[in-house]
């Protein structure tokens, strides 16, 4: 990925799709906003969770909005609960700042000017883009998400509109990765009885015969090679959350008992 700083924000980019200038695709960081400890600065989420100020959100896409020529009524976002559906952004779709398509993990648009934004921290926001079909998407995939099927669902619904598998770029935001993904024997046996031929080669047992070491990125790779993405038209970020506060959010890192954090995003949009 590529870093760069204007205007205070931090943004992230990814190389694979830095020669087609039609697309603006980024991934934002903590750094810019106005959101206060523990949330500073650049929290996008209105989340509950989250409980942020609800005026610091705003001033946050604002910002970001405006230093990257995007109106926020053109702007779509998804409910996110962790589940496999996937909605395609259209004419009559609602976005805007409070508008979230109900029940959704994933969008899809072909319309220029409609940018769809996914928050996350930790799990994955994943940048779809085909430069043939001229079709773009962003989906929230956690572990949950993955084993459910979104990564398939979003490339079988891209394709409804005229994409090929063989033709998308993807991008993998910052995750948490396997460096810090402690899991234990629950988990490992939901992700088998997704992936009951694979599953081993996602978790390595620790040495307290309890713990397992989970490779998220492993898995949404399989996945996305599984839907007919190509190996070389996949980005990963090289980043983990957990690893990486300074400049990320992390539910595993900063959550504690009584804590909470905020959310970057991954952004897409066509221009026209």
């Amino acid at each position: 990925m590529i870093r760069d700083e204007n205007q205070g924000i931090v943004l992230y980019s990814y190389e694979l799709f830095r020669p087609f200038p039609q697309v603006v695709n980024i991934v934002t960081t903590r750094i810019g906003g106005v959101s206060r400890d523990p949330l500073s600065s650049l929290n996008l989420s209105f989340s509950k969770m989250v409980d942020d100020e609800e005026q610091a959100v705003i001033i946050n896409r604002s910002r970001l909005y405006n230093l990257i020529n995007i109106k926020p009524e053109h702007v779509a976002q998804a409910e996110l609960v962790h589940g496999s559906n996937v909605e395609i952004v259209s004419h009559t779709t609602p976005c805007g700042t409070f508008e979230k398509l109900s029940r959704t993990d994933g969008l899809i648009t072909a319309l220029p000017n409609t940018a769809l934004l996914i928050p996350v921290a930790d799990c994955a926001a994943i940048s779809f883009f085909d430069p043939q079909a001229h079709i773009v998407a962003m989906i929230h995939a956690g572990w949950r998400g993955a084993t459910r099927g979104i990564i398939s669902e979003t490339v079988e619904k891209m394709s409804t509109l005229g994409s090929h598998p063989s033709d998308i770029l993807v991008g993998i935001s910052p995750i948490l990765k396997s460096c810090c993904y402690q899991v234990r024997q629950d988990m490992v046996d939901a992700v088998t009885r997704a992936f009951p031929t694979q599953a081993q080669a996602f978790f390595v047992l620790q040495a307290d015969d309890i713990h397992y070491q989970f490779d998220f990125l492993a898995m949404l790779r399989w996945c996305l090679e599984e839907s007919g993405i190509l190996p070389h038209h996949m980005e990963d970020s090289g980043i983990c959350t957990s690893c990486s506060t300074s400049e990320f959010y992390s539910y595993r890192a900063e959550q504690g008992p009584n804590g909470r954090t905020g959310r970057f995003a991954g952004l897409i949009v066509m221009r026209e």
